[in-house]
């Protein structure tokens, strides 16, 4: 790799690298390289749109070349923990999506790979850490603005799912690692522990929308297995309580909101992503904008000003400042560890959902 031509990514998946990271990488100072996909027609297509150099048969050729510096790791969850143990023993830096893996096990035997390349960055792509509001917001806890923490919140809700027309595929299926809770509400698992600490114990309801789809190839009606909404109850190890939906079936949805209740303020981030506070008076005050402290102006040739592009743009910045000068643990950057306490969550709500129960974690 020369220095002119700055860290190249080789992405495996069709889909969200499609739709974001690559363009979003080449803004950010990345230099997208090369691409592979289950489907080779898939991969010549994203090439084409985005001139790619490369096209790789498997994920197993590209994460082999010298020609890739950094794997992102974009196809079913099913597939993550094999890809990145791969990337890892090849000396490649890794950028894996979320959720971590299917399970604990897998997210274990990730991190054990991470731990044994320790030059190598290994981090899970929760960039809404990235997003400037976010960041803020969490700063604005840990200095104290609000007190002690006493609830907190965190939604996402869209209506995506209610669509009967959806065909069936991996997000449909559980055993490949689909659902809402995964999907999304990992984002918001990470979110709460970064924000408001660990999380202690937890309940869970989860629920399918539409129960069958149509496979596309096949025409055939198949199950849902996948859930569609998830309502998680938290108890944090500081005391907070917590709740966070993730949600595909709300008619009209609304996007994503986090609010924040302390013992002497309170702190909201609205679904345009706009951070409010209420202080003084306090508990009978009103919400007055608070001023970001690092302004977001419209960045042109982003796909979309969406959170998660605009999340997805400073972590490409921070990455390509960050890498060539040997920095590979990232002060705000979701490490596999991190990963695998978010796993541990996950798999504890399904299991309180199973038996009506809470788990403690």
């Amino acid at each position: 790799m020369s220095a002119q031509q700055g860290l190249r990514v080789g992405f495996i998946g069709s889909g969200w690298s499609d739709r974001v990271q690559i363009p979003v990488f080449r803004l950010g100072g990345l230099t997208p390289q090369a691409i592979a996909s289950a489907h080779r027609e898939n991969a010549e297509r994203v090439a084409a749109t985005h001139n790619l150099p490369q096209v790789f048969d498997t994920w197993q050729e590209l994460v082999a070349s010298d020609s890739v510096d950094i794997v992102s790791i974009c196809p079913p969850p099913s597939l993550h923990a094999n890809i990145a143990t791969a990337a890892l023993a090849a000396g490649k830096h890794v950028i894996c999506e979320k959720p971590t893996a299917l399970n604990v096990r897998e997210a274990e035997a990730m991190l054990a790979a991470a731990q044994a390349a320790p030059g190598r960055l290994a981090i899970i792509d929760h960039e809404l850490r990235f997003h400037p509001q976010r960041l803020q917001m969490r700063q604005m806890i840990k200095e104290g603005y609000i007190g002690s923490v006493l609830q907190a919140r965190f939604d996402r809700l869209g209506s995506e799912r209610l669509d009967a027309s959806q065909p069936w595929s991996w997000w449909s299926d559980a055993e490949q690692g689909g659902g809402m809770l995964g999907a999304l509400g990992s984002h918001l698992v990470d979110l709460a522990r970064w924000m408001i600490g660990r999380i202690e114990s937890l309940t869970a309801q989860l629920q399918i929308g539409h129960l069958y789809r149509t496979e596309p190839h096949s025409g055939m009606q198949r199950q849902v297995t996948a859930d569609d909404h998830a309502d998680l109850l938290l108890r944090f190890a500081n005391g907070a309580m917590g709740k966070i939906t993730v949600s595909g079936i709300t008619p009209g949805g609304y996007g994503m909101s986090i609010l924040v209740v302390g013992t002497s303020g309170a702190l909201m981030l609205d679904n345009q992503d706009q951070l409010f506070g209420m202080k003084e008076p306090y508990p009978r005050g009103s919400w007055e904008p608070i001023r970001p402290k690092q302004t977001t102006p419209p960045l042109d040739g982003l796909p979309n000003q969406g959170a998660f592009t605009i999340g997805t743009y400073y972590l490409a910045q921070t990455l390509a400042m960050s890498l060539p000068m040997g920095e590979t643990m990232l002060d705000d950057a979701a490490s596999f560890y991190d990963g695998l306490v978010v796993q541990r969550v996950l798999d504890a709500a399904r299991r309180a959902h199973q038996n009506k129960a809470w788990e403690t974690l």
